[in-house]
Formats: structure tokens, sequence, C-alpha cells
């Protein structure tokens, strides 16, 4: 009886431990990868599931990658090892589609060590920041500084009776030059601090020709602004962003008109600066070149009108005469008759109240415009 009862133990044991085997093998092939396959002309792998985090390899459209699982919006993927190299990293979900699961088996045993990393292998995952460079184009919208230049030209086109040759044309263009240091908030959202500088000035003339002489007025409107900014930075896509922002300008806006006849000439030049507030908003895009550098095209609207200019106005004469006056810009209407009246932009000590004058006030320079912008970003 004892041998019998030795040899069930004995099988039951057997089965248990065939049991066992099998329940095992399957469920490690149970376990499965994804297959991807990268869609866009060029996928980024980062270190982290995170925009902001550093790229660590770039791939070419078409390459399928396998992916050990998925993190929110990225997959983790497998790279090829090199030395010194991270062997893994994460691509956003919008770059690679998902083309088949395979299955693999588990091995029972201790994993590989995965080899080591070297300090130059990747930068500590602290956040990045980055400055943008950039540079191109403005169109501003001027405001009482062009109405003023056209305004004289009208009251010389009308006291001379000729409609004369030209017109005066409204200065609206200037080159803008600019940077910008942005702080990563979290993976999309960005804070940064900038400052532009832009310039822009339009000269033009009219020639009142009479008989065998002729008279000619020019004008020179011209703007300078310093804006200095704070804005937030979002990115819908990892290539894409919205930004919106605060202003404070320091700015300079400056007159010219000279009005010459044969050998007699008068002239008159002002200058004068201002401080206030707009603000902006915009999109850009962004296209990585490697790791570190990346191309931006950046459009951006802003609105600034500025009062309270404050300058000198200085009048010279051919013929030695001249005078100083200091004080704030105004724009008023110069009446010459009950019918006409021309608008009139100078630096006065006071505000003006002589017979022909007619609704003085401050003059309001408008900064308002559009700018497109192409520069580098550089991480750090």
């Amino acid at each position: 009886m004892k041998k019998q009862k030795t040899k069930k133990c004995i099988k039951v044991q057997i089965f248990l431990a065939a049991f066992l085997f099998l329940f095992l093998t399957n469920t490690g092939a149970q376990e499965s990868l994804f297959k991807l396959k990268v869609v866009t002309e060029q996928a980024n792998i980062r270190l982290k599931p995170d925009i902001g985090s550093i790229i660590i390899q770039q791939i070419q459209q078409g390459t399928v990658l396998e992916s050990l699982g998925k993190e929110g919006e990225w997959y983790l993927v497998k790279l090829e090892p090199e030395e010194g190299k991270q062997v893994s990293g994460y691509v956003h979900e919008s770059l690679v589609i998902e083309i088949e699961r395979i299955p693999q088996e588990i091995e029972i045993k201790e994993p590989p060590p995965s080899p080591p990393i070297t300090p130059t292998s990747f930068k500590p995952t602290l956040p990045q920041l980055d400055l943008f460079i950039s540079g191109g184009g403005n169109f501003f919208k001027g405001g009482d500084l062009n109405r003023g230049s056209q305004g004289l030209a009208d009251f010389y086109r009308d006291t001379l009776g000729i409609q004369g040759k030209g017109e005066i044309k409204p200065a609206h263009l200037s080159y803008i030059l600019g940077g910008e240091l942005n702080f990563p908030l979290s993976s999309r959202l960005f804070f940064g601090l900038g400052a532009d500088y832009f310039l822009g000035e339009k000269k033009s003339s009219i020639e009142f020709e009479r008989g065998s002489s002729s008279e000619i007025f020019t004008s020179r409107p011209k703007i300078q602004a310093l804006p200095l900014r704070l804005v937030l930075s979002f990115y819908i896509l990892p290539n894409f962003y919205t930004k919106n922002g605060i202003e404070y300008y320091f700015a300079r806006c400056t007159y010219s008109y000279r009005f010459q006849k044969e050998d007699f000439s008068q002239e008159w030049r002002g200058e004068a600066d201002a401080q206030g507030f707009g603000f902006l908003g915009g999109f850009g895009f962004v296209h990585d070149l490697t790791s570190h550098i990346s191309i931006i095209v950046e459009a951006t609207g802003r609105y600034a009108k500025l009062k309270g200019f404050k300058g000198k106005d200085n009048y010279t004469e051919s013929t030695g005469l001249t005078s100083t006056e200091e004080g704030i810009l105004y724009i008023y209407q110069g009446q010459i008759s009950e019918q006409k009246s021309y608008p009139l932009l100078f630096i006065r000590e006071k505000k003006p109240t002589e017979a022909g004058v007619i609704d003085p006030k401050e003059a309001t320079i408008d900064f308002s415009g559009v700018a497109i912008k192409a520069g580098i970003k550089i991480r750090f």
C-alpha cells in the first residue's frame, strides 16, 4: 500500500510541474509590441514625453519603429544602440501610425544590463530655455504723423492754387529686429521675455510749377520704437504655436517739412518721445534642424496708440532766421477760410489757441500693425 501511495504522489508532482511550465509559457506569449511607421518628413525622438525635452535622434519618413508602450500622446520606441547613446526615446503620436502588433515571447531570465549612459549622451532633464533671434518687416498705421504731412501739403496746394506733380506718401513700412528668451512652464506652455526694435520713414515731395519757376514741398515722417514684452506661447501642435502678450513702448516720432522757392527755403523739424502700453498676438511655425537649433517663421499683430509726445521743434530759413520751441506734439485744424481747414502737426510750448486754430489736441501716433519675422531658436 505504501508503494502505491508513493507512486501516486510522484505522478501528482509531475503533473503540477508540467501545468506550471505551460502556464508561464502561454502567459509570456500573450505580451506584444507595437510596430510604428513615420508618416511625416522627419520625426523627432525625444528623451522624455515632453515637447520641451531634448531631441536625441531624428528619424526619416517611412522608417518602421518598435514601440514598448504608450504614455498619453507619446510612444516609447526602441532605438539602434550605439556606444554611449540612449537606446530608447519618445515620439509624438501625430508623427507616426500604428501598423501592426507583433507577439513577443518573454524568456524567464534576468534581463541584460543596459549600456551605461555617459555624461555627454544627454543633458539633465531640467526645463530647457530657448533664445529666439529674428528679423523681418513691419507695417504700422502712423496715425496723426501721416495726417499732418498730408494736411500741410494740401495747404500749400490750395494756397498756391496749383495741383502740382507728385504726392505725399504716408509712412507705413519699417524693418524690425528682435529677440526673445522663453522659459517652459509645462510641455506646451512657455513664458517669454522679449524686445523688438523697428525704424521706418518715408520721404516724398510735390513740385508746383509756375511758368519758368517752381516751388517744392517735401515731407519726411519717421518713427522709431523699442517695445519690451511679456508673452505666453502655447504649442497647439509639436511644430505650431500661438502667442499673446503685453508690451511697453519707448517710442519716438519725427516730422520734417521743407518748402523751397527758388533761392528761398524754410524748414520745420520736430522730434518727440513718449512711452506707453500696447498688446500683441500671433502664431509661429518651428522646423527643427538639430536637437539645439530650429528655424522659426512668425506673424504677429500689434495694437499700440501712444499720446503725450514731448520734444523740440526747430525752424530755419535760408535768410538765417531760426527759432526753437519745446513742448508737446499737437494736431489741430489750421483754418484759412470758413470752408477750408487742414490738419497740422507741430510741437508747441502751449496748447495752440490763436486765430485760425480749431480743435487742438495731443497727437496720437499709431504703432498698430502687422509684422512678419523669421529667425533661429537656440536651445540651451
